[in-house]
């Protein structure tokens, strides 16, 4: 794969010829672009002029005032975003509050809070700190009433709300993906999948792509069929078949069952064992970067880490990335992605002012430009590129972002653009937006008792529980966990707004 070299140099000239301004507003919620920029942003291909008419956010503060924003990854681009904005707002100043380690980043928040310092806008991992502590403002008003609003991806606007209430936005969407490996494809003479697969072709490659003779796996896994199954095949809004009030687990007792069954005969290459250490030299080798594996299901990160880079290709890797297939009778395109959301504080002074901030860092498209512009310049220490291709999926649906985004990606491999079409109405994992998932899912799924074997997952591949026996007290206990999660919230906020 060649990079394209233009990269920067298109990106900079359509920073200079005020192209930032497609798609987006003007930073006060009136739609209406940079001034300066108006007319050329206007007739850029794919530019949406923004809904005028009722919907008008109340104006922003002219005094000097100062917010913070908290972050646990990608702090440069965070960083660079904030410059921006205190750009366009002179008067507020933005410090960018970086809380490394995904593992410490909510105990952090959690000790900032504590102190009564909570960031005026902040990420989070997980949905049950910061519900059950209170720390959400209700930015409903706001949201109701910014003619911005539709820029963000139309699948990701229900997400918006918790019990009907605006409270989160998606600050980073990374896209679950099947990793294929071309050159085990080549070797074993089968041809490559369709772009536009099916979800029965990529499950009957997991089970005849093994060739013990040679060391070859079918494949190995981060999150697979066990999480995208109930959404792909049934069109759900989240994991486990969640449609937004309960859990329908057919098909995830379905693939508990079936991966147990392509591990048990030896389909899934799994390192740490004898076998494994024998095979490669290397006991704990990820299975990713062996060359012995024909599909990797994993995330998009993984290519920025490893397989665009030259020593991995140099190995004879060449993964090619392929959007996680839809079942055939499917009415969306809902596929899971890693998704981070952002927040406002309950007890920031300045809400107005900070959900222009919240907007601005998660779905903004003149903010989106701006990031596609800085992210193949950013080098590390050693002074080399940090960012190979954006681990992140822009948020907003504005075509002019996405034709930027595209740019930072291999040209010559096409399976990119069927990617990106396909990476438009992402889903989130449960504990990121489900009430009660999180302590549901430590309860019953990782820490429950089944049959005497504690984890559900080891239960089933012990050979002490057939999954589909436990979907009625699965899906019974995961009502209850929402209902009791629901309760608390409504304690806080009570009751739901009328529609």
């Amino acid at each position: 794969m060649k990079r394209c070299k233009m990269v920067t140099i298109l990106l900079a000239l359509a920073v200079t010829l005020g192209l930032l301004a497609a798609c987006a507003g003007n930073g006060n919620g009136n739609g209406g672009g940079v001034t300066a920029n108006l007319e050329v942003a206007t007739q850029q291909p794919g530019a949406v002029a923004a809904p005028q008419g009722e919907r008008q956010l109340p104006p922003m503060t002219t005094d000097n005032i100062t917010l913070t924003f908290s972050i646990w990854h990608y702090v440069d681009i965070a960083e660079y975003l904030a410059e921006r904005f205190m750009e366009r707002h002179p008067n507020i100043r933005v410090e960018v509050l970086h809380f490394p380690g995904a593992g410490y980043y909510m105990d952090t928040l959690l000790a900032y809070a504590a102190a009564g310092e909570l960031p005026d806008v902040f990420t989070f991992l997980d949905l049950t700190l910061p519900v059950n502590n209170g720390w959400f403002f209700d930015f409903t008003h706001f949201w109701h009433n910014d003619p911005d609003y539709h820029y963000l991806l139309e699948s990701m606007q229900h997400l918006v709300y918790i019990d009907g209430r605006a409270m989160k936005l998606p600050e980073a969407i990374l896209p679950q993906l099947v990793a294929v490996d071309r050159n085990v494809f080549n070797m074993l003479n089968v041809p490559m999948p369709r772009f536009d697969w099916y979800w029965d072709e990529m499950i009957d490659l997991m089970s005849s792509m093994t060739r013990p003779d040679l060391g070859i796996f079918s494949f190995n896994q981060f999150l697979g069929p066990v999480t995208w199954g109930p959404v792909v095949l049934n069109d759900a809004l989240s994991e486990f078949g969640w449609d937004g009030e309960r859990y329908n687990m057919y098909e995830w007792a379905r693939y508990m069952n079936f991966e147990a069954e392509m591990e048990r005969l030896g389909h899934r290459a799994m390192y740490g064992s004898d076998e494994w250490e024998a095979l490669t030299g290397d006991r704990y080798l990820w299975p990713g970067i062996s060359g012995r594996i024909a599909m990797q299901f994993d995330a998009s990160w993984t290519w920025n880490n490893y397989w665009v880079r030259d020593f991995i290709r140099d190995q004879g890797i060449d993964m090619v990335p392929y959007a996680i297939p839809m079942g055939r009778d499917s009415v969306t395109n809902r596929r899971p992605a890693f998704t981070d959301f952002a927040a406002i504080s309950a007890g920031t002074p300045h809400p107005r002012e900070a959900y222009e901030l919240l907007k601005w860092m998660t779905f903004s498209p003149e903010a989106w430009h701006y990031r596609n512009y800085m992210t193949p310049q950013l080098l590390n220490a050693a002074g080399d590129v940090i960012f190979h291709i954006p681990n992140r999926f822009p948020a907003t649906n504005c075509p002019d972002v996405w034709a930027d985004f595209r740019q930072l990606f291999p040209l010559d491999e096409p399976a990119w653009d069927y990617l990106m079409a396909a990476s438009k109405e992402p889903v989130p994992l449960g504990g990121r937006h489900i009430l009660g998932f999180g302590e549901w899912h430590r309860d019953e799924h990782a820490y429950g008792d089944w049959n005497g074997v504690i984890g559900i997952g080891n239960a089933i591949r012990a050979g002490v529980l057939d999954a589909f026996d436990a979907v009625h007290r699965m899906e019974e206990t995961g009502r209850a966990a929402y209902e009791a999660a629901l309760s608390r919230f409504r304690l806080m906020f009570g009751p739901p707004p009328a529609r």
